[in-house]
Protein backbone atom coordinates (compact mmCIF):
# COMPACT_ATOMS: atom_id res chain seq x y z
CA UNK A 1 0.00 0.00 0.00
CA UNK A 2 0.89 3.67 -0.97
CA UNK A 3 0.68 6.43 1.81
CA UNK A 4 -2.77 7.58 2.52
CA UNK A 5 -3.82 3.63 2.04
CA UNK A 6 -4.25 4.13 -1.97
CA UNK A 7 -2.84 1.02 -3.64
CA UNK A 8 0.58 1.71 -5.23
CA UNK A 9 0.74 1.53 -9.18
CA UNK A 10 0.86 -1.21 -10.81
CA UNK A 11 3.88 -2.55 -11.61
CA UNK A 12 4.99 -5.21 -14.42
CA UNK A 13 6.30 -8.78 -13.16
CA UNK A 14 10.20 -9.07 -13.96
CA UNK A 15 11.77 -11.57 -15.83
CA UNK A 16 14.82 -13.35 -14.54
CA UNK A 17 16.65 -15.35 -17.15
CA UNK A 18 17.21 -18.83 -15.75
CA UNK A 19 20.08 -20.76 -16.81
CA UNK A 20 18.52 -24.07 -17.39
CA UNK A 21 18.31 -26.16 -20.64
CA UNK A 22 14.73 -26.34 -21.41
CA UNK A 23 15.02 -30.41 -21.04
CA UNK A 24 16.01 -29.94 -17.51
CA UNK A 25 13.07 -27.05 -17.04
CA UNK A 26 10.74 -30.23 -18.34
CA UNK A 27 11.89 -32.89 -15.56
CA UNK A 28 11.93 -29.96 -13.02
CA UNK A 29 8.35 -29.20 -13.66
CA UNK A 30 7.58 -32.91 -14.08
CA UNK A 31 8.94 -34.30 -11.11
CA UNK A 32 11.42 -37.13 -10.02
CA UNK A 33 9.47 -40.61 -10.74
CA UNK A 34 8.75 -42.11 -7.51
CA UNK A 35 8.12 -46.24 -8.24
CA UNK A 36 4.57 -47.51 -7.44
CA UNK A 37 5.93 -50.06 -4.73
CA UNK A 38 7.13 -47.66 -2.65
CA UNK A 39 4.32 -45.31 -2.86
CA UNK A 40 2.22 -48.46 -2.35
CA UNK A 41 4.54 -49.61 1.10
CA UNK A 42 4.23 -45.90 2.42
CA UNK A 43 0.49 -45.12 1.40
CA UNK A 44 -0.81 -44.58 4.97
CA UNK A 45 1.71 -42.13 5.27
CA UNK A 46 0.47 -38.63 4.31
CA UNK A 47 3.38 -38.07 1.60
CA UNK A 48 2.11 -36.12 -1.44
CA UNK A 49 4.31 -37.92 -3.81
CA UNK A 50 4.06 -35.45 -6.39
CA UNK A 51 5.82 -32.60 -4.38
CA UNK A 52 8.73 -34.65 -3.26
CA UNK A 53 8.94 -35.85 -7.29
CA UNK A 54 9.23 -32.28 -8.03
CA UNK A 55 11.81 -31.09 -5.32
CA UNK A 56 13.90 -34.46 -6.41
CA UNK A 57 13.75 -33.57 -9.67
CA UNK A 58 14.58 -29.68 -8.78
CA UNK A 59 17.84 -30.88 -6.91
CA UNK A 60 18.44 -32.91 -9.55
CA UNK A 61 17.93 -30.87 -12.70
CA UNK A 62 17.94 -27.09 -11.34
CA UNK A 63 22.07 -26.42 -11.37
CA UNK A 64 21.51 -25.14 -7.65
CA UNK A 65 24.61 -24.18 -5.58
CA UNK A 66 24.73 -26.09 -2.06
CA UNK A 67 22.77 -23.76 0.14
CA UNK A 68 19.76 -24.11 -2.46
CA UNK A 69 20.25 -27.96 -2.28
CA UNK A 70 20.45 -27.94 1.31
CA UNK A 71 17.20 -26.03 1.30
CA UNK A 72 15.53 -28.96 -0.69
CA UNK A 73 16.94 -31.73 1.64
CA UNK A 74 15.58 -29.94 4.30
CA UNK A 75 12.25 -29.52 2.83
CA UNK A 76 12.13 -33.02 2.02
CA UNK A 77 12.83 -34.31 5.57
CA UNK A 78 10.18 -31.79 6.67
CA UNK A 79 7.80 -33.58 4.47
CA UNK A 80 8.81 -36.55 5.66
CA UNK A 81 9.28 -36.45 9.30
CA UNK A 82 12.60 -37.14 9.68
CA UNK A 83 14.18 -34.16 11.49
CA UNK A 84 13.35 -33.63 15.13
CA UNK A 85 12.44 -29.94 16.68
CA UNK A 86 15.96 -30.37 18.16
CA UNK A 87 17.22 -30.53 14.58
CA UNK A 88 15.06 -28.03 13.58
CA UNK A 89 16.45 -25.73 16.21
CA UNK A 90 20.09 -26.08 15.60
CA UNK A 91 19.57 -25.18 11.72
CA UNK A 92 18.24 -22.05 12.50
CA UNK A 93 20.79 -21.33 15.58
CA UNK A 94 23.66 -21.98 12.65
CA UNK A 95 21.32 -19.90 10.38
CA UNK A 96 21.24 -16.92 12.87
CA UNK A 97 24.96 -17.06 13.73
CA UNK A 98 26.64 -17.59 10.79
CA UNK A 99 24.13 -15.40 8.71
CA UNK A 100 23.54 -18.83 6.03
CA UNK A 101 21.62 -21.62 5.70
CA UNK A 102 23.03 -24.50 5.68
CA UNK A 103 22.59 -28.74 6.37
CA UNK A 104 25.34 -30.48 8.12
CA UNK A 105 27.03 -33.85 6.26
CA UNK A 106 25.89 -35.83 8.72
CA UNK A 107 22.04 -33.88 8.31
CA UNK A 108 21.91 -34.32 4.41
CA UNK A 109 23.05 -38.05 4.47
CA UNK A 110 20.17 -38.47 6.95
CA UNK A 111 17.99 -37.50 3.85
CA UNK A 112 19.79 -38.84 1.09
CA UNK A 113 19.26 -42.80 2.98
CA UNK A 114 16.14 -41.63 3.43
CA UNK A 115 15.41 -41.03 -0.16
CA UNK A 116 17.26 -43.99 -0.87
CA UNK A 117 16.01 -46.65 1.18
CA UNK A 118 12.27 -45.36 1.61
CA UNK A 119 12.03 -44.35 -2.37
CA UNK A 120 14.76 -46.37 -4.09
CA UNK A 121 16.20 -42.90 -5.23
CA UNK A 122 19.84 -42.22 -5.46
CA UNK A 123 20.47 -38.77 -5.58
CA UNK A 124 24.23 -39.63 -5.51
CA UNK A 125 24.05 -41.08 -8.85
CA UNK A 126 23.97 -38.88 -12.34
CA UNK A 127 20.69 -37.94 -13.48
CA UNK A 128 19.46 -40.37 -16.51
CA UNK A 129 19.27 -39.34 -19.67
CA UNK A 130 16.19 -39.73 -21.48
Amino acid sequence: MAEGGRLSRYQPPRVVPLDLLDTDYAKIVAGEAIPEDKKQRLAQESYDFDKLGQYIARYRYGGLDQQAQDDILCTIATVAGLFTLADVEDINDRLRYTGRFYLTEGERQQVINWLQDELGINLNAPPTVE
